[in-house]
Order: C-alpha cells, then sequence, then structure tokens
C-alpha cells in the first residue's frame, strides 16, 4: 500500500541558525497551507549541519517543499512514457499526442526548474 505525501501546498519557514553559538545547525519547517481556511499544518523539521552554506542550506530546503510538486509532475511524465508503450493499455497510436501531453506539463516543469535556479534545459538535464 503506497501512502501519499501530506496534501496542500507545501511551504518552507525561513532558514535560521538553531543556536547563536557554535555548533549550530540549519533549520526550518514545511508547512501546508489551507488557502480557504487560511490555516497551516506542520509537516515536518529540516535540521541541517551547520557547517554546510546558508545558501546550500536554503536550496536544500527548497527542494524538500516541492516534493509534492516534484512528484506530481513525475508521474505525469512517466503516464506519457505508459503513452508511448505499445504493450500499455495508455499507449496512443501518436507521437503528437504524447508531445501534447507532455507539453501540458512545461510551465510546471519550467517553473520548478526556477525554482531551483537552473537555467539549463530540460533536455540537457535529462541526458546529464
Amino acid at each position: 500500500m503506497q501512502i501519499p505525501p501530506t496534501s496542500g501546498d507545501w511551504r518552507a519557514s525561513d532558514l535560521c541558525r538553531s543556536t547563536a553559538d557554535w555548533p549550530f545547525d540549519w533549520v526550518a519547517e514545511i508547512t501546508t497551507v489551507d488557502l480557504a481556511s487560511r490555516s497551516h499544518s506542520f509537516v515536518a523539521t529540516i535540521r541541517q549541519s551547520g557547517v554546510r552554506r546558508f545558501d546550500e542550506a536554503l536550496a536544500n530546503v527548497r527542494a524538500m517543499a516541492r516534493a509534492p510538486a516534484m512528484l506530481g509532475l513525475l508521474a505525469s511524465v512517466v503516464h506519457v512514457l505508459d503513452m508511448s508503450d505499445p504493450e500499455h493499455p495508455a499507449f496512443v497510436d501518436s507521437a503528437a499526442d504524447c508531445l501534447d501531453e507532455l507539453l501540458r506539463h512545461e510551465e510546471a516543469l519550467r517553473a520548478l526548474l526556477a525554482d531551483f535556479g537552473t537555467n539549463v534545459p530540460v533536455l540537457a538535464l535529462a541526458q546529464s
């Protein structure tokens, strides 16, 4: 049985130090936001070693907060792969249909890459 991650729009709090003195950890919290009720629900505390540079620790937190979006996009890409497999029930006999399905997610894919400051074309990432 697969259990999906906590639903909702995940957001990361500001990254801060756990203490004023060394040794310290970088700490942030992830919450979900219910826009209708404007309520936050706690998901996780992220604790990283203080030896990490601030920008690296912040990038890690952002990646963790985007996990549900990445999972959804990954599922969409796998669906396109299924559409191109002649032995799969979702098969469509048209490369154009597969491309159309993939292009439906182009904006979300590019936004995700932009969130991480990645300006590399999507195909270049896939080939690396």
